[in-house]
């Protein structure tokens, strides 16, 4: 189970029946609306449970059951449910705009990227805000490209990056792959944590290497202690980028800022989301330094604009 059921925390008002009719008219509505397949996964699970509302670490359903909330989102929410300074943070500024026109400056972009800037690793500075994980992932190979001039990149055998065609061609989960091939052409994927085949893989073609520190969909896989050294030495010797994608373990989810603290390693590209929403919106963002901040938007600031 990736919940467990506690006990009635009394938030909701429906009983039993009236909560299993509701279960069944959603997963029917799941069915012909949203998608048969995740419907037919939740109920074989047992958690055809609609979510009524939620906070902290805790999941109540309709009738008020409570249920400790083991997944956290896969590290959305790491400060848990509606944390209340993140909540009044978002109301205060609902109050005053939603969505910006882009034709002005957003004050609220730029201290958000400052703040970035402080804790983000070594010469990292710059960054570009988006809405999730897969699109921040999108933006760090599409800059190392236009650093580069170069084509292919080196993933990881069971990484993950995300779902569209730039995140699914660097990912090494061959069952999300399969009915979209093809995808981007010179792209490799070589067992996690082995420095040998990676160093066999980069050459002067690749534009980067890119890495979750510690793999997550593919089984919570930690690398050697000296492999990201390794990998960051393989990338200056082929004059390729290093990216490290932090979106599930970015902001403390690993007892550091950054997991590859640990490794001491520095990236030239980090992409981050999940936590960095606060577990209230969702919010993906990649940073790099200067020199590839003035590759990818130097010569023409509109080019990358989403």
């Amino acid at each position: 189970m990736i919940m467990r059921e506690t006990d009635n925390g009394g938030h909701g008002d429906m009983d039993e029946a009236a909560v299993e009719r509701l279960s069944e008219e959603t997963t029917e509505k799941y069915r012909r609306y949203v998608n048969p397949g995740i419907a037919n996964i939740l109920n074989f699970g047992g958690f055809q449970v609609p979510e009524a509302r939620a906070e902290g670490c805790y999941i109540w359903d309709a009738s008020g059951r409570k249920f400790l909330d083991c997944v956290g989102g896969y590290g959305a929410f790491s400060l848990g449910h509606l944390h209340p300074k993140v909540v009044e943070a978002v109301k205060r500024q609902l109050e005053k705009e939603a969505l910006k026109s882009h034709f002005f400056m957003s004050t609220e972009l730029a201290d958000a990227c400052e703040l970035l800037a402080s804790v983000l690793p070594g010469d990292i500075e710059y960054s570009f805000l988006c809405n999730s994980g897969t699109e921040a992932v999108e933006g760090a190979l599409k800059a190392a490209r236009k650093h580069t001039g170069r084509p292919a990149f080196v993933g990881a055998i069971n990484g993950f990056h995300g779902k569209t065609f730039g995140s699914l061609s660097v990912s090494g989960r061959d069952v999300y792959k399969r009915g979209f091939e093809p995808l981007l052409p010179e792209t490799k994927q070589v067992p996690f944590g082995d420095a040998d085949a990676l160093a066999d893989a980069v050459s002067d073609r690749t534009a980067a290497v890119i890495l979750e520190v510690i793999q997550g969909e593919g089984g919570v896989n930690i690398a050697p202690d000296d492999y990201f050294t390794k990998v960051r030495r393989i990338c200056d010797a082929n004059g390729a980028l290093l990216i490290l994608d932090e979106v599930r373990t970015c902001f403390g989810r690993t007892g550091k800022m950054f997991a590859s603290e640990h490794y001491g390693v520095q990236p030239d590209i980090v992409t981050m989301a999940k936590a960095l929403g606060g577990g209230v919106v969702p919010v993906g963002a990649f940073s790099a330094n200067a020199a590839i901040w003035d590759s990818m938007f130097g010569e023409d600031p509109y080019l990358p604009s989403t």
